[in-house]
């Protein structure tokens, strides 16, 4: 090869190396500014996203919290329903064992219409069967006392002394006339409503609910003949 030849060949050489570099240097300048731009709109997405998640987050809890304060107040009603309606159970049921003895009482203060059937009904609402009752005096500590007592014998029971219905009431008859004659009978129903003693049979001694009666001694002597 000429001298001359060689010389060009080189110089095409090194002037397309010269280009060529100088294309790849101007090709990676807005590649590497557009990849930067990606990557810095890459990073304000993701933090945006990321932001975004946390709002969401954030808001998540507040409904969280409110729904749990709704159901708490939800819960408290409830509850407290529950508990009035409870107590307004236990009211009933507990007034329900008062309503014949309080309007027995009522009666008593009805132009003393009061009799027999009223006792009974007295007796029957407080426990539930027609027990029957008697005159007791007790004498202690030098004092003469009298009681009522509520026998542990109920109607259509085996060891009541009473024939029939009828003489059952008649006696009860008599022992509201003698509790109105000494004004002893609002104080018997009384009694009747507030004790929470109930006459039983299978004891020995048998147990009676005793009723006292405010009287003095010769009034006690006149009630019972001794």
């Amino acid at each position: 090869m000429k001298p001359a030849t060689a010389l060009a060949c080189l110089t095409a050489i090194v002037s397309c190396q010269v280009l060529a570099a100088f294309v790849i240097q101007h090709d990676r300048l807005p590649v590497t500014s557009k990849s930067a731009g990606r990557r810095t709109r890459s990073a304000l997405g993701f933090w945006n996203t990321n932001k975004d998640t946390s709002d969401e987050d954030a808001s998540s809890r507040d409904v969280s919290a409110e729904e749990g304060e709704l159901d708490m107040s939800a819960f408290q009603k409830r509850k407290a329903e529950q508990l009035q309606s409870s107590s307004l159970g236990s009211s009933q049921r507990a007034s329900e064992a008062e309503v014949a003895t309080a309007t027995a009482s009522a009666s008593a203060n009805d132009d003393g219409d009061f009799d027999g059937y009223g006792l009974r009904d007295a007796i029957l609402g407080k426990w539930g069967k027609c027990y029957d009752v008697d005159f007791n005096r007790v004498d202690s500590f030098g004092f003469r006392k009298m009681y009522l007592n509520v026998m542990p014998y109920h109607l259509e029971g085996r060891r009541f002394r009473h024939e029939t219905e009828l003489d059952y009431l008649c006696h009860l008859q008599a022992v509201v006339e003698i509790l109105q004659k000494y004004d002893q009978l609002d104080y018997v129903l009384a009694q009747i409503q507030e004790t929470d003693k109930t006459p039983r049979a299978g004891s020995i001694p048998v147990v009676a609910v005793p009723l006292r009666l405010d009287l003095t001694a010769d009034q006690v002597t006149q009630i019972i003949g001794y």
